[in-house]
């Protein structure tokens, strides 16, 4: 009888590909572009108008690239996902267009000041986030709790907020790799155990 080799240790390169596939990376982007976009929608919603147009259908897009495989792999099935995901962040565009006009110079449209749209600009997109973490992938919740707790946090302590926004950005992000690598280790340590 022949000794089985000892099974060789864990690298890290096979971790680090684990928490920065493109998978992730596109959740990554999502955290740091909703952590930018909490930011600027507290100090000036009419100056953050264009950033919003624009990360609303990058947000779709992303959601589209990252459930790509995680669907049939039919041309039907992708279809009907990407389809999904276009009417979900369209409805969020509308509604953000909506939070715009409703916040204007035009004096009967003017119902919101600039600070009323910013939160219900933030609302939304934590809403809409969140139920495409229900509907999707998880890890879009974690967005939508980092948005909401950007918002609350603006609400509740104005001024110290932005440099708190940052603090829980940070906290957040290692909280998630701190948490993707005991879960790698952890699939590594079972993986193991089940070898004979």
């Amino acid at each position: 009888m022949s000794e089985s080799a000892p099974l060789p240790a864990p690298t890290k390169s096979r971790l680090l590909r684990r928490l920065f596939s493109l998978r992730d990376i596109g959740f990554y982007l999502m955290i740091v572009l909703a952590w930018i976009g909490a930011i600027y929608a507290t100090f000036s919603i009419e100056n953050s108008r264009w950033y919003w147009q624009w990360m609303i259908p990058i947000f779709g897009l992303i959601c589209i690239m990252t459930q790509w495989n995680n669907v049939e792999p039919t041309l039907k099935a992708r279809l009907i996902m990407a389809g999904r995901q276009i009417l979900h962040w369209g409805a969020v565009l509308l509604m953000v267009q909506l939070v715009f006009m409703a916040s204007g110079s035009d004096q009967y449209l003017d119902a919101l000041d600039d600070r009323q749209a910013s939160f219900i600009l933030i609302f939304s997109m934590t809403l809409s986030t969140f139920l495409a973490g229900i509907y999707f992938d998880w890890r879009l919740c974690v967005v939508a709790v980092f948005l909401i707790m950007s918002a609350i946090l603006n609400i509740v302590l104005s001024n110290v907020a932005p440099m708190l926004v940052w603090i829980i950005g940070i906290g957040t992000f290692a909280a998630y790799f701190i948490w993707a690598w005991w879960h790698s280790r952890r699939q590594e340590q079972q993986a193991a155990a089940h070898m004979p």
